[in-house]
């Protein structure tokens, strides 16, 4: 029995002289807000009523020189585009703070790769550029961090906000996949970041801050599967246009620690045997049944929306934090239903689910064609309304009908 203590001291011993010897874990480069901004642009209707929306960019430069030019989504300025072609009027701005903002150029885009380049008049000191990398298939399974200022979060919770780099939301994942989009060739990052409306044009960066893509939709099929535009497709944009940029040194992979990481799990799991040892002289066992509580316990019920539309077939979305919105805007939308569908606006309805009160809460968008509960009772627009679990509701035409429940 002592030798055994013995040797336990000496393995932990061992161990934290090892960890002491380990890099910290990456954590967000919390620098690169200082090189976000969040866009805003305005375009009339045909009826001249102007329409406002948002995304996000973020500056290009040389090191440590005043940035002048913006990169972000050619979707975000989309309607800034069509009315300067078409309509006339359109307004272009970043916002650094809720009254202190600027007009913006368009210098260049290219809509098949959802990339386009924005300056200012004059460089601005209220920002930094920040330094691009080009992804690599080594990076595959490292963190990713995506920045940028989503809709959905100012719908879910009221904040005082003031749109500064201060409210900028950053949220983590991993690089899953890099891959080349058939048709059209773009160069696109896998990543379960999650992303929403406004989040379009923000940078998916790098533990050590360096940007890797743009952060551009999510995922009709999965609702845990988003997509940036690799850095990679604006560079040839950026050298066109003689802009200026910094581009990082290449990751340093993790294979030269594998030998400390492996004398880690080898140090670990001796610990481990040591203490299972230890403990079974005690002779002390948990019955069986508390066991199979406490698995039981860990089983936790999801609130799911389930479409029963057929195009959709019974596709299956969980709810997490932030609300659902539901329409044909793929950009923003987690459930997208096809252009031309009946009934069903661009930017229809949301729904979240309240935990608190174990409701689901849905608000219907302003749309088109209303949203109904399955008794045919029209939910009136911008007012929230909460619906329990079981319940359903439709856009526009029973055939877009959509179940509500906990699974």
């Amino acid at each position: 029995m002592k030798m055994l203590r013995k040797l336990a001291a000496a393995a932990i011993a061992v161990l934290m002289l090892t960890i002491t010897a380990v890099p910290a874990l990456a954590a967000f480069d919390q620098s690169v807000l200082d090189g976000i901004v969040m866009i805003s642009t305005g375009a009339p209707d045909a009826k001249g009523v102007m329409h406002y929306y948002r995304g996000t960019g973020f500056f290009v430069g040389k090191a440590g020189e005043n940035p002048q030019y913006i990169v972000t989504n050619c979707h975000v300025v989309e309607e800034f585009i069509l009315a300067g072609k078409a309509l006339g009027g359109g307004e272009l701005h970043v916002v650094y703070d809720k009254n202190d903002q600027e007009e913006a150029y368009l210098v260049d885009y290219d809509a098949e790769k959802d990339v386009a380049v924005l300056k200012l008049a004059e460089p601005s000191d209220k920002r930094t550029a920040l330094t691009l990398q080009e992804p690599q298939e080594a990076m595959l399974g490292n963190e990713g961090y995506a920045v940028g200022y989503p809709l959905a979060a100012d719908l879910t919770v009221q904040a005082v906000n003031s749109f500064s780099k201060k409210d900028a939301t950053v949220t983590t994942g991993s690089i899953s996949r890099l891959l080349t989009e058939s048709g059209t060739g773009r160069k696109l990052i896998q990543t379960d970041a999650s992303l929403s409306g406004g989040n379009s044009g923000g940078p998916l960066t790098a533990a050590d801050g360096t940007v890797l893509g743009i952060n551009t939709y999510a995922s009709n099929l999965d609702q845990n599967l988003f997509y940036a535009v690799s850095i990679s497709e604006a560079l040839p944009m950026l050298d066109q246009n003689n802009i200026p940029y910094t581009l990082g040194a290449a990751a340093k992979q993790g294979g030269s620690n594998m030998a400390l990481y492996a004398g880690i799990a080898v140090v670990v799991v001796a610990v481990i045997v040591i203490a299972v040892v230890v403990a079974g002289k005690k002779k002390k066992t948990a019955p069986a049944a508390g066991k199979a509580e406490k698995q039981e316990e860990t089983k936790k019920a999801a609130p799911v929306l389930r479409s029963m539309a057929p195009q959709h077939g019974g596709m299956v979305v969980q709810l997490h934090r932030q609300p659902v919105q539901i329409g044909r805007d793929s950009a923003v939308c987690r459930l997208v239903y096809q252009d031309g569908t009946p009934g069903v606006s661009s930017k229809h309805c949301q729904i979240y689910f309240d935990e608190g009160e174990g409701v689901f809460v849905v608000t219907d968008l302003n749309s088109t064609y209303g949203t109904f509960q399955a008794g045919g009772q029209r939910i009136a627009p911008n007012v929230p309304t909460r619906l329990s679990p079981k319940s359903s509701i439709y856009l526009g035409e029973p055939e877009n009908t959509i179940c509500l429940d906990v699974e």
